[in-house]
């Protein structure tokens, strides 16, 4: 079974990245079958003019749709890009993840080693930089020799993804992997980071983004795995190679950050959860343990005002108000909160 990717990428003010992401991806062993780019920036149609020229003779053998956002948010734009995605995987890629010429490859070849399709989801391993194409070993193996001590590696277990986001249903059940793909280096995943996501378009058409977290959207990447374990496993194939040149360079601060994060998992609550109790005390639990960590780390760090252990302690005062006090049109108010308080990210 031989199937077809798309890379779909969100941008937004940064060409530069996105002409590297662009480069490596079309260099893949296995080539995308299209690239689609939802860009938010003003001037978009200069950026696509660029990618255009850059890469005129890729795109003769690629398809290419680069089109303006119709909403200047990363989950609305994550869910326009998937709607104009036509191959049966997509590659949904930050503007600034580099992939590993075989990245591609490796990954596909789970997907169609899986006839059943009880893979929903396969993502790869961030690299150490700097990023080296040519690399004949994997950045990602020998990363996973280095020696850690055991507060370290207690400390990264806790930092994970999946320690972060607390499930409002059950939490991801980290099955064995298919029978069907056991034969490869591949080992089962909790949930996986937006930066490196692939997956069964056909299960993410069910589930999509959710565009209640609309602008400084952390824990999109958490909420959009968690729903689509729910259609299948969530997979990790080691050997697929993703570098992230970070560029993030927004200026929000260590304490607004967290407070997103902790407000976007309360509103998820909200909107999801069975049992609103139940949730509270979830949080609450979740909320106590990392501001207790974070008084360490943000103290071994010298960060004096405390704003990660600050942010969590805040969380744990908005338990109240997001899940118990009545407020009409939960969604509307939330994402009029956002607009407030983090939307002119996107003004000039």
């Amino acid at each position: 079974m031989t199937l077809t990717w798309t890379l779909t990428i969100c941008t937004y003010n940064r060409p530069h990245f996105l002409v590297e992401t662009l480069k490596y991806a079309l260099q893949q062993t296995r080539p995308p079958a299209e690239v689609v780019v939802v860009d938010a920036s003003d001037d978009w149609a200069d950026n696509r003019a660029r990618m255009e020229a850059e890469f005129k003779t890729e795109w003769k053998t690629v398809a290419l749709t680069y089109v303006p956002a119709e909403v200047r948010s990363l989950t609305f734009q994550r869910n326009q890009a998937l709607g104009l995605a036509t191959s049966d995987i997509v590659f949904s890629l930050d503007d600034d993840i580099y992939l590993y010429p075989d990245a591609a490859e490796i990954v596909l070849d789970v997907y169609e080693a899986d006839t059943d399709c009880e893979v929903a989801m396969v993502t790869g391993k961030f690299t150490s930089g700097p990023y080296n194409p040519h690399a004949t070993t994997h950045h990602a193996d020998a990363l996973s020799e280095e020696p850690q001590s055991k507060i370290k590696e207690w400390v990264e277990n806790q930092l994970t993804l999946d320690n972060h986001f607390v499930p409002y249903a059950e939490p991801v059940e980290m099955s064995p992997v298919p029978t069907s793909i056991a034969h490869l280096n591949v080992y089962p995943s909790g949930l996986i980071n937006g930066g490196r996501t692939t997956f069964r378009r056909k299960y993410a058409e069910e589930s999509g983004w959710t565009e209640l977290l609309r602008y400084y959207a952390t824990h999109e990447d958490s909420d959009f795995s968690y729903r689509m374990s729910q259609f299948g496993r969530l997979i990790v194939a080691p050997d697929a190679d993703f570098f992230h040149a970070d560029g993030n360079e927004g200026t929000a601060s260590r304490f607004r950050i967290n407070t997103i994060r902790v407000r976007n998992l309360l509103a998820l609550h909200a909107v999801h959860s069975p049992n609103r109790v139940r949730s509270a005390l979830r949080c609450g639990a979740s909320f106590t343990k990392f501001m207790s960590l974070y008084l360490v780390i943000d103290a071994m760090q010298k960060r004096v005002s405390f704003p990660t252990a600050r942010a969590y302690a805040f969380g744990i005062a908005q338990i109240p108000l997001f899940l118990f006090l009545p407020i009409p049109n939960f969604k509307q108010w939330y994402v009029d909160l956002q607009e407030r308080m983090y939307g002119n990210r996107y003004k000039s």
